[in-house]
């Protein structure tokens, strides 16, 4: 099994619903999430943290751009949803999807020199 406690190394974008009466308002706060003492040096810390923007940036983009909303939810509904139950795969542009612990699901995009460039 793999652990996945948090590290010092992690970002975690954290996704907060607010409720009301115990029903989602449809309403979230994204947060990004990093530890004070991350070891990444300056610049590689600035790198994530700027990807971890990009990917969260994509949430108002896909609610004012309807065809990038789409495409996203083709993405998940034909590639995430179909490989959710199944074991560790890889597709050809190098994303890994695997389903552990029952809620945590593990999205991993390599590179084509899986960082041994």
């Amino acid at each position: 099994m793999k652990n996945d406690a948090i590290e010092n190394g992690d970002f975690i974008i954290r996704i907060r619903p607010t409720v009301n009466d115990e029903e989602w308002t449809g309403e979230i706060d994204i947060s990004i999430i990093s530890q004070g003492d991350n070891p990444l040096n300056d610049e590689g810390y600035g790198q994530l943290m700027h990807f971890c923007k990009m990917m969260c940036a994509t949430v108002p983009l896909m609610e004012s751009d309807e065809n990038l909303r789409n495409i996203v939810h083709n993405y998940v509904m034909e590639v995430v949803d179909n490989d959710f139950y199944n074991d560790v795969e890889e597709d050809d542009s190098g994303v890994i999807i695997t389903k552990e612990d029952g809620n945590v699901v593990h999205l991993s995009f390599g590179s084509s020199t899986k960082g041994n460039a």
